[in-house]
């Protein structure tokens, strides 16, 4: 049996990936176990941490098992460890411990995403969605995501939805990670929304929309279904992507606009005149549409939007479905 080990930090997107590659390997491989751990960096310990596994002498004492003795001064957990044969994770807060652990089980030590101020070397693979011209990396069409598993007829049955009726979806989020939208942005897509009346709108809002705009949209829009999340949260994401034609998704949400991508639906994310994107983010978005499989537009330009005349292609297969390719020959 093969134990795999998922490192969770206090990030759902970061989680959300991790569990997705454990989940690649419970589907690609007989007799897999994984065991989920909840951890918290304390902050100023990890600066020594980092710093011994960046040295071989500091590998050297860390691989021992009487190490992880002393994992209670740099880590909390909220369970007791135990042996795994792969770590996988994402996050600079998780990828010290998973490189720990990786030399005290002779583990295979997977991360998502760039390490940053670790040697990337100290990990068996880095899986990303950019050319990090690592030699151990293993590079993907979208970051891991986990598919929707819920019987879709229940979900539209309980919502008053038909699941043969042509649907867009709308995922909107609000100010951060470089991104700000004013109070005409929004409107915008109100009136966007309800220009657009030979489709039925699938629309909901998320913990970074202001709740007076949450309120507005609510009440102004024409939408077969909204979930104002501030008021009511529900997990409809993957609802609302599975029923959809096409998905709209505001562009500081890279967790959102990659569920959609890996969703195998045509993508427009909408952007502020207020932005500005670190590096490493615009590369993704500029990936994704040289790909064909994201058309950024502008809300102050909504008006000018011929959806009809955009050429989307789409990926090849789901985010699972190429894990599961990839991870042959690794596991």
């Amino acid at each position: 049996m093969k134990k795999v080990a998922v490192l969770k930090d206090n990030k759902a997107g970061h989680y959300n990936q991790s569990l997705a590659l454990a989940y690649a390997i419970e589907k690609g491989f007989d007799e897999v176990q994984v065991d989920i751990y909840t951890i918290k960096v304390y902050k100023l310990s990890k600066y020594l941490l980092r710093f011994m596994l960046n040295n071989h002498f500091g590998r050297k004492v860390l691989s021992k098992p009487y190490s992880l003795n002393f994992v209670k001064f740099f880590y909390k957990i909220d369970k007791p460890l135990s042996k795994a044969d792969i770590i996988i994770s994402s996050g600079k807060d998780t990828s010290m411990l998973n490189v720990w652990l990786g030399l005290v089980y002779n583990a295979k030590s997977i991360y998502i995403g760039h390490p940053k101020k670790l040697n990337y070397k100290l990990f068996d693979k880095v899986f990303s969605v950019l050319d990090l011209g690592f030699e151990n990396q293993v590079l993907l069409d979208v970051a891991p995501t986990l598919p929707y598993s819920e019987d879709i007829e229940k979900f539209c049955k309980e919502h008053n939805l038909k699941v043969n009726d042509s649907y867009y979806t709308l995922l909107i989020g609000g100010d951060g990670s470089g991104y700000n939208y004013s109070e005409k942005e929004y409107d915008n897509l109100i009136s966007f929304v309800n220009s657009h009346k030979d489709k039925k709108w699938l629309v909901t809002t998320s913990r970074r929309t202001p709740l007076h705009i949450e309120k507005k949209m609510q009440k102004d829009m024409n939408c077969a279904m909204f979930v104002a999340y501030n008021q009511e949260p529900k997990k409809v994401v993957g609802a609302f992507l599975k029923l959809c034609d096409m998905a709209f998704v505001t562009q500081e949400s890279a967790s959102m606009l990659n569920e959609a991508i890996s969703f195998q639906k045509p993508v427009i994310s909408l952007y502020p005149k207020d932005r500005k994107e670190e590096d490493n983010y615009k590369d993704i978005l500029q990936n994704f549409a040289k790909k064909g499989c994201l058309h950024m537009q502008d809300i102050n330009k909504l008006d000018n939007l011929s959806i009809k005349d955009i050429k989307f292609q789409l990926i090849d297969k789901n985010s699972i479905e190429e894990m599961k390719e990839k991870l042959k020959g690794i596991i």
